[in-house]
């Protein structure tokens, strides 16, 4: 009954944390999730992959980039509509969703207006 008090505090807080996180420039990828794409609250876990550096929040994290590398290294911007690697795009967050962008231009576009690029 403990742990399941604690995983529910857990997931909880985590839920909120995503939920009320702030929009803006995210200058340390090690603050995103590239597996889940959203803005973590504290440093996630580095992977490397094919020398380079991705992120994650958890162990799970690791099998997903192992097994589907293509879907969790790369990334479309949403303002050029080009494939980006994820390793070393700028990022945005809005609500706690991370966005990703090939230039800092094209991050600065989708930061005046993000309602305009994002699906609804």
């Amino acid at each position: 009954m403990k742990k399941m008090m604690t995983s529910a505090v857990l997931a909880a807080t985590l839920c909120l944390a995503v939920a009320f996180g702030a929009s803006g420039n995210v200058e340390k990828r090690e603050y995103v999730c590239m597996m889940q794409d959203m803005v973590l609250t504290k440093p996630g876990i580095a992977i490397q992959y094919q020398g380079k550096t991705y992120y994650g929040c958890c162990a799970m994290c690791k099998e997903k980039i192992k097994n589907e590398p293509k879907k969790y290294t790369r990334a479309i911007d949403p303002v050029s509509g080009k494939q980006v690697d994820k390793a070393e795009a700028f990022v945005y967050g809005v609500e706690g969703n991370a966005y990703y962008f090939s230039s800092k231009e094209n991050r600065k576009t989708f930061a005046e207006n993000p309602g305009k690029y994002l699906k609804k």
